[in-house]
């Protein structure tokens, strides 16, 4: 799982994409993956102040994106302009009470895209491999998803796609 993060320049944000660039300077809980700790990126200028773990992907039609390795808290659901760390309710489904279904999630925030990456209308993308990085397989370790190793994505067409909503 990967997108555009703030300092990504030229990468879809506001002319294509539906939101802005994922600001991590605004987040308490985010951090940069040491080399130490890369779980899918290799590790780019070791023993320096700018040690990273870098991941990047290529596609067939021309498309590419390039990332460092990032974790920070998130979760599935509820508003998502302002992030929630109080609980204001039960733990029931209610997305106003995202706390109890946020979890740390190992992701890559993008730096460079290239092709349909830029001009596509959503922004990123969502690992859904068997891997202990993709997105259910982290929600499942975390203990948000219940007992069992299912997961499923449900889509629907609406009968305007727009940048807007």
């Amino acid at each position: 799982t990967a997108f555009p993060c703030t300092g990504c320049r030229d990468c879809g944000a506001p002319s294509y994409h539906i939101d802005n660039y994922f600001d991590f300077e605004a987040s308490s809980t985010f951090h940069k993956t040491a080399c130490g700790e890369c779980q899918r990126g290799g590790c780019m200028s070791a023993g320096t102040n700018d040690e990273q773990c870098k991941i990047s992907m290529s596609y067939q039609e021309g498309s590419s994106w390039y990332a460092f390795e990032a974790k920070d808290m998130t979760y599935v659901g509820g508003p998502h302009t302002v992030a929630l760390v109080d609980d204001v309710g039960t733990e029931d489904i209610d997305p106003r009470v995202a706390k109890h279904f946020s979890f740390p999630m190992t992701f890559g925030c993008q730096y460079k895209l290239t092709g349909l990456f830029k001009t596509q209308l959503a922004d990123g993308i969502m690992g859904m491999e068997n891997s202990k990085t993709s997105f259910w397989k982290q929600l499942y370790t975390a203990g948000k998803m219940g007992e069992e190793q299912k997961f499923s994505l449900c889509f629907s067409r609406p009968l305007d796609a727009e940048r807007q909503g």
